[in-house]
């Protein structure tokens, strides 16, 4: 290929958007970057009532449907067939939950698109079963299933996409062929990140070099 023609084509391929698919783990720390970030993260201990909007660490939380109480076992949450046993073993203190026909848990950014999230989830059916969905200012950008066992052990999901996104829904149904109909999902421990611009990256060392600079001549 003629260099003059293979440069300019470089150039356009480096500046062009990357594009990626969102990738789901389970686990915690399935999702968190090796490379410098900002971390958002909320824990519901505070919202004692299952409020909704819900704004903490950043991030705002709603639903659709119902506020789930977890059929008055209490919002730390046990099961009311077993009095004592956790609702989820992924889960600590207050969780946030929904139920309702086609009911969803809306997680979303309040500033940055975000690059990945893990979240303790569970569900109100005796089996696990999500549709998890992710969006990028109003636009679908991925949406998968995932089966994670019995209901009161629960798992963490984790969704990474380095184009980002602002917005997860999360919904959990009775079957893993289900795409619709009565949904109970509920999560807890929910924690983001935001892959910090190489440009922020070179404004944060360049200001660092500049600091050491001025103690240098001061100490001088």
């Amino acid at each position: 290929m003629n260099n003059q023609k293979f440069i300019p084509l470089l150039a356009t391929l480096i500046a062009a958007p990357a594009m990626a698919a969102v990738v789901q783990t389970t686990g915690a720390g399935s999702a968190t970057p090796g490379t410098a970030h900002l971390s958002y993260a909320a824990d519901f201990e505070a919202n004692t009532t299952l409020a909704s909007p819900w704004v903490e660490g950043g991030l705002l939380f709603t639903h659709t449907g119902l506020a789930n109480d977890n059929a008055g076992c209490g919002y730390a949450g046990v099961e009311c067939v077993a009095p004592g046993q956790p609702y989820s073993e992924a889960f600590s203190g207050n969780y946030f939950a929904t139920a309702g026909t086609n009911a969803y848990l809306a997680i979303r950014s309040l500033g940055a698109r975000l690059h990945g999230i893990e979240f303790a989830v569970d569900s109100g059916y005796p089996a696990i079963h999500l549709l998890w969905q992710t969006w990028l200012d109003g636009v679908l950008t991925g949406s998968g299933k995932v089966s994670l066992g019995a209901a009161g052990i629960g798992d963490v999901l984790g969704l990474s996409d380095a184009a980002g996104f602002s917005e997860v829904r999360v919904y959990a149904f009775d079957s893993a062929s289900d795409n619709s109909g009565y949904s109970a999902p509920a999560i807890d421990s929910v924690r983001a990140f935001t892959i910090a611009e190489p440009g922020s990256l070179a404004l944060a060392a360049l200001a660092g070099v500049g600091v050491a600079g001025v103690r240098r001549r001061r100490h001088r």
